[in-house]
């Protein structure tokens, strides 16, 4: 004789695919934040390189670390004053001239990019470093005043507690793609524009913020002046008194003399 056996009944049948579906919920947050912990990673390595090519780039020009040029000089031979995300890239690439690097709007610099940044509006590098010079008024108190330029490494009193470079926010609108990205424009050019030179472009909830203080959660990654780089809290981001090099003497006036016709579009 056979013997039958008894098929799952639909109670059961619901209770196991309730079960998946339990399990599936519990897993896929799991894979989510796995995959965003792999973007902060990637994007820690990013900023851990270029803080090796920072410390290569001044050991071979006299100690400087590069920081905003657009408000400088515009030279493409002065390479003190250049743009970051330019002079860093022989070190990147493993080439030690900037002449063989063709025009490609940054697109083959892959390690300028930060995975965990939505690619969505066309910019090619994902980070800013910090431009902004301050001074010390006459009652003694720090105070911002323009822009700055090129550093002396020795220069700095407390490099591992300064902030030099972050993430690059969104540009929803497309408004500094279309500037920056024109036809025509070179590497030198585009990379200008990418720095925070003014508090505005640190300070949470202003409109002309250039930084993004929750690239990671509630926080971003940060690369400092002696080529560290860790994630921060975005309370700790968006305060400017982090981004004071405690350096004075080298503060230039923004109108100093440079080559008007080398000057960015939109820095």
């Amino acid at each position: 004789m056979r013997s039958s056996r008894p098929g799952f009944t639909l109670i059961e049948l619901l209770i196991v695919i309730a079960i998946i579906a339990v399990l599936i919920g519990i897993l896929l947050p799991a894979l989510a934040g796995g995959r965003e912990q792999g973007r902060m990673v990637q994007c820690l390595s990013n900023q851990r390189q270029i803080g090796f090519a920072q410390q290569a780039y001044a050991d071979d020009f006299d100690e400087y670390i590069l920081r905003e040029a657009g408000g400088f000089r515009c030279v493409r031979d002065d390479r003190y004053s250049m743009p970051w995300a330019f002079g860093y890239r022989p070190y990147m690439d493993g080439q030690k001239t900037w002449e063989v690097i063709e025009n490609d709007w940054f697109e083959d610099a892959a390690y300028y990019r930060d995975p965990a940044r939505p690619d969505r509006d066309g910019h090619q590098i994902h980070y800013v470093n910090n431009g902004m010079g301050f001074v010390r008024n006459q009652s003694g108190t720090v105070v911002y005043r323009s822009f700055k330029p090129m550093i002396k490494r020795y220069a700095l009193q407390f490099p591992a507690n300064v902030y030099y470079l972050t993430g690059y926010t969104e540009d929803l609108s497309g408004n500094y793609y279309r500037i920056v990205y024109e036809p025509n424009a070179t590497n030198w050019e585009v990379a200008i524009f990418y720095d925070a030179r003014q508090v505005q472009h640190v300070r949470l909830n202003n409109p002309a913020i250039r930084i993004e203080p929750k690239r990671h959660g509630n926080g971003a990654n940060v690369l400092f002046m002696d080529g560290h780089a860790t994630l921060v809290r975005f309370e700790k981001l968006t305060d400017e008194t982090n981004w004071i090099d405690l350096d004075f003497r080298y503060q230039l006036p923004p109108s100093s003399p440079g080559d008007p016709g080398r000057c960015p579009r939109g820095s």
